[in-house]
């Protein structure tokens, strides 16, 4: 990157700061990237004093939220309940590389997503997020477009959300995430686009406008419902979904939002990277390797076995989260690692069904065994009554006495014994049919009487609402009318004092 004018200026800002985190033995050599010091500088407008104090608090932060390991200690296994209720994901890459972040906020629904899971686990499943944002993301999306990435481009659909019944936990969460992302994440933004807005939602960012950061501002365009021309003119078609007027589908990976697609699923190593311990599915190893320029003859063949469907798939370039990417005259080609397609693809792309599917077939293996072991265990108990069984109806047709192993010989059976069981039995099989007659839903005058019931509870949480407001303005206006008496009653004591004094002259 050739830095020139007022870049020349941010230069010695970086290193200025560089040299100052170094001798306070703040600089850690993951974040010792003269990128990552830039987005520092920037969201404390160069000021190196503040640069430092935020840099100090996000370390610490990092430090007592597990921020370094959370990729590998945090397993948020409810990811797939969580898209039903939280519709979000990457997907794909704008014109310049950057990776785009999509959010249907119109199909949130906060009460059932607490349900699937927590504000904690969901806190930490964000930071997880950024940090494979910056270990995987971004160093594949510099590959790609053969330039330094570190922004991101989101587009949120806000079709349908109704502003003013936004809880109040949502609200808190939603600030919260703001707070985690400036002060740790700073200025990975590189354009918001938020589609579907009404007239509402304008009047409303009208006013919210002035009240932000205006660097911030001018980063968010707030669209109508005719956003899809302006969206393409920063996106390429292939790289937008389809509800957005894009032509990606994503069919086979279950939607767009789950598919997530990009640079970051294109794996590959070279010859000149060393050997490097297996890596879990979805997860990049924290060894620093560095990317490479391939050249276009490289890319095309690599681009030809994916679509000829071979077996040799290419394999996730490693890179550590803050290392640049370099240049190298030498460029060498990529080995390629052959594996079986169908398994590898599978592993790649759909990690959570894999270790979900895995999880299931070891439970029902386990219950398999558990039944056959008790099943065996009564085999012996099942030949002794069959049997007995059999010798019993041998011994009723010729009228012989049945003898029970271990018991005494009693005579022949009497037909009247047998007589009130069989009633039994038939009574019990009338009311199963009672029961499997009648019908699961609840009858149409009960549905009435708790929809009635739901009304009146309604209501009366409305009037409980309206009372706790005309309370809250009665206690303001006593307020008011004690804070008139208590001046009433200084003027008047300041107005006797006066009268007294001149009374004595």
């Amino acid at each position: 990157m050739e830095w020139g004018g007022a870049a020349e200026e941010e230069a010695r800002a970086v290193e200025e700061l560089r040299q100052a985190l170094a001798a306070r033995d703040l600089l850690l050599p993951k974040f010792d990237d003269k990128h990552t010091m830039r987005r520092f500088l920037k969201a404390r407008g160069f000021d190196i004093d503040k640069t430092i104090d935020m840099w100090s608090e996000m370390l610490k932060w990092r430090k007592e939220f597990g921020a370094d390991s959370i990729l590998t200690d945090f397993v948020f296994d409810e990811l797939e309940d969580v898209l039903l209720y939280y519709p979000h994901g990457f997907h794909g890459v704008d014109r310049d590389g950057r990776p785009i972040y999509i959010e249907i906020l119109g199909k949130v629904d906060p009460n059932k997503l607490l349900n699937v899971t927590t504000v904690e686990r969901f806190l930490k499943y964000h930071v997880q997020s950024l940090e494979r944002l910056f270990a995987e993301k971004y160093p594949a999306c510099s590959a790609a477009s053969k330039k330094h990435v570190d922004t991101i481009t989101t587009i949120l659909d806000v079709k349908g959300v109704n502003w003013m019944k936004v809880s109040k936990l949502a609200r808190e969460v939603v600030l919260h995430i703001n707070k985690i992302d400036g002060d740790n994440y700073p200025e990975i933004l590189h354009r918001m686009f938020i589609v579907n807005a009404g007239s509402g939602f304008r009047l409303l960012w009208g006013a919210l406008r002035g009240l932000i950061d205006p660097n911030t501002a001018e980063k968010i365009e707030v669209l109508g419902e005719t956003y899809q021309c302006r969206l393409l003119e920063q996106i390429d078609k292939s790289q937008l979904p389809d509800f957005l007027g894009g032509s990606c589908s994503c069919s086979c990976e279950g939607g767009c939002l789950r598919s997530n697609k990009g640079p970051w699923n294109q794996m590959m190593t070279s010859d000149n990277l060393s050997e490097s311990t297996p890596m879990e599915t979805g997860h990049l190893s924290s060894e620093n390797l560095v990317c490479q320029d391939m050249e276009p003859d490289v890319q095309m063949k690599l681009e030809n076995s994916q679509s000829s469907g071979s077996s040799s798939i290419p394999l996730k370039m490693l890179s550590s989260p803050n290392t640049p990417v370099t240049r190298k005259e030498n460029v060498v080609t990529p080995r390629l690692i052959t594996v079986s397609s169908t398994v590898t693809c599978f592993q790649l792309c759909h990690s959570v069904w894999y270790h979900r599917l895995l999880k299931l077939l070891v439970d029902v293996i386990k219950v398999i065994f558990v039944f056959l072991w008790r099943l065996l265990s009564l085999a012996p108990l099942f030949s002794a009554l069959r049997r007995v069984a059999s010798h019993c109806i041998k011994t009723s047709s010729t009228g012989e006495h049945v003898h029970m192993p271990g018991m005494k010989s009693s005579g022949p059976i009497d037909k009247d014994c047998t007589a009130p069981c069989l009633e039994r039995l038939k009574r019990l099989e009338h009311m199963v049919m009672e029961l499997n007659q009648r019908s699961p839903r609840i009858p149409p005058e009960k549905e009435d009487l708790i929809e009635e019931s739901m009304r009146r509870i309604r209501s009366i949480e409305c009037d409980i609402k309206k009372t706790q407001r005309a309370l809250n303005r009665t206690s303001l206006k006593q307020l008011k009318l004690e804070q008139r008496v208590e001046n009433w009653k200084d003027s008047m004591l300041s107005n006797s004092c006066r009268f007294s004094y001149c009374k004595a002259i």
